[in-house]
């Protein structure tokens, strides 16, 4: 890792390297701060977590090959038992093994003491930062940010050799650790900067400096943090901070709040739009054909018409795929480097993730949730043939309006035409009582009319309290020949959902 050694470690730290024994210009080959995934070379990030302490697990760390370790107690003085906050999993041991019993002992590779270990991962994945030339990526926008970091990486494919984030490592642990994984091969990065709190991206910013920062779109996410969309377009934007003076900002064109950025770093931004008559750098000519594996359109990139395929389904990753386009012609790639790079995408799971199983169809997007999400997937699901399923949870984060956002929810599916809606949680039942009254308000208009009533029925409307609840009421025979949507806040654990339909 490019000037990544023992003593510059130190240095941009401001501490004494200790017991460095001849070794202060040994590079180090990686950074963890879980001891199981150590390797020969490695630093080592030792950190409390809420039922861990990675400082007990110091010597495994060294006896794995460790060649540096950040701590905050020098390991002579590391007693198992002492916890603080941190990111380790909750019940998970750091290493892997049993956590020792007796006092740890000083150890024979080099070692740096810092008063806060986790801020040590992000000055010195700061510093690392700013030893790479290689072109950054940074994505962040309230839906959409996973996918489409996914769609941006896979589009670069055609030409470099990208390193992404892997899942959502997207916050101040996450991002230091995948900016740490950045190797001399890598010849581009794309890097997922996820936010809910104000000052959250400055901090991201000072890490990632990314060259081209990409906002997805403002949505009505952690508004319980950042008050109105207003406040999420403020918090989001701040990742404008990071860019360099060439920095490029790539904006979705089709979000009301995004149009009103008219410029950055001295330049307009590059907007990508779904609405060919928008004034946009990169847009949508026409959808050609499109189904729960795919779709087949046409886009302009930049005067430049080009027919492309993302094997992933709904009309949301296509706009994902114009978003990934702009970045892939502002790096340099021709269309067909671009287009060749879209057809590889692949699903991650919990997003948007088609799951077969003889007649029935599984829409795994159960990673995450809000408002704007769920009536994309909603959407997704009613481009599917034969019955249509939806199976939804509680929407975290959404502040005072909760409860009306999640009725809209109910509403929405209903009007939609699902013809059978599951609701499950505390929250979604505000949902389940916004999709009754839209049942009631359609078989009205509809009698009056002399129409057949909208479907779901009062008879095809389900709440209940909890998964055990639902486990109880059905069983997966219920779902075998519809096409089944399952979607709630990641919190809600409904990847337990997705797994009792298909098993």
């Amino acid at each position: 890792m490019k000037n990544m050694t023992l003593q510059n470690i130190a240095s941009c730290l401001g501490r004494p390297l200790v017991n460095g024994g001849g070794k202060e210009n040994f590079e180090i080959t990686g950074a963890e701060l879980d001891s199981r995934k150590i390797e020969p070379g490695y630093l080592f990030f030792a950190t409390r977590g809420e039922r861990v302490d990675g400082h007990d697990f110091i010597p495994q760390a060294v006896e794995k090959g460790a060649a540096l370790v950040i701590c905050e107690k020098a390991p002579g003085e590391t007693r198992p038992g002492e916890t603080g906050p941190g990111e380790i999993e909750p019940g998970d041991k750091a290493s892997g093994e049993e956590i020792p019993g007796e006092k740890t002992s000083g150890i024979p590779i080099p070692w740096i003491q810092v008063e806060d270990s986790f801020l040590a991962l992000k000055r010195v994945a700061a510093f690392y930062r700013r030893q790479l030339s290689i072109p950054v990526v940074g994505v962040t926008g309230s839906v959409g940010k996973t996918s489409t970091k996914e769609m941006i990486a896979a589009a670069l494919s055609g030409r470099y050799r990208v390193l992404k984030t892997a899942g959502n490592f997207n916050n101040e642990v996450g991002l230091p650790l995948t900016i740490l994984r950045i190797r001399d091969g890598h010849e581009a990065a794309v890097v997922e900067m996820g936010i809910n709190h104000f000052g959250e991206m400055e901090r991201l910013t000072e890490v990632a400096r990314p060259d081209i920062a990409v906002i997805t779109n403002i949505g009505q996410c952690h508004l319980e943090n950042l008050g109105d969309r207003d406040g999420v377009l403020k918090a989001k934007t701040a990742i404008f901070q990071g860019l360099p003076a060439d920095g490029r900002a790539v904006l979705n064109g089709d979000d009301d709040k995004l149009i009103t950025v008219q410029e950055v770093r001295g330049q307009s931004p590059c907007f990508f739009s779904m609405d060919s008559r928008r004034k946009a750098d990169v847009s949508l000519e026409k959808i050609l054909e499109t189904d729960l594996f795919g779709s087949h359109f046409t886009m302009n990139v930049f005067g430049e018409s080009a027919e492309a395929f993302v094997p992933l389904p709904g009309e949301h990753m296509v706009a994902d795929a114009l978003a990934a386009a702009a970045v892939g012609h502002l790096l340099g790639l021709a269309n067909e480097e671009i287009v060749r790079g879209i057809a590889s995408v692949r699903a991650v799971d919990g997003r948007s993730h088609i799951i077969r199983k003889e007649a029935m169809t599984v829409i795994d997007d159960c990673y995450n949730a809000n408002p704007v999400s769920v009536k994309s997937a909603i959407d997704l699901l009613m481009s599917a043939k034969g019955g249509k399923i939806a199976v939804l949870g509680d929407m975290f984060e959404l502040g005072e309006e909760e409860l009306a956002l999640h009725g809209g929810v109910g509403e929405y599916a209903v009007k939609a035409g699902v013809d059978r809606l599951i609701c499950i949680g505390r929250l979604s039942r505000a949902m389940y009582e916004g999709a009754r009254k839209a049942v009631a308000v359609t078989e009205a208009v509809s009698v009056s009319a002399g129409e057949r009533p909208a479907v779901p029925k009062e008879n095809q409307l389900f709440y209940f309290p909890d998964k055990e609840s639902f486990f109880e009421a059905f069983t997966p025979a219920d779902f075998e020949r519809d096409t089944v949507l399952v979607k709630a806040s990641h919190g809600m654990g409904f990847q337990e959902v997705v797994d009792w339909i298909v098993e």
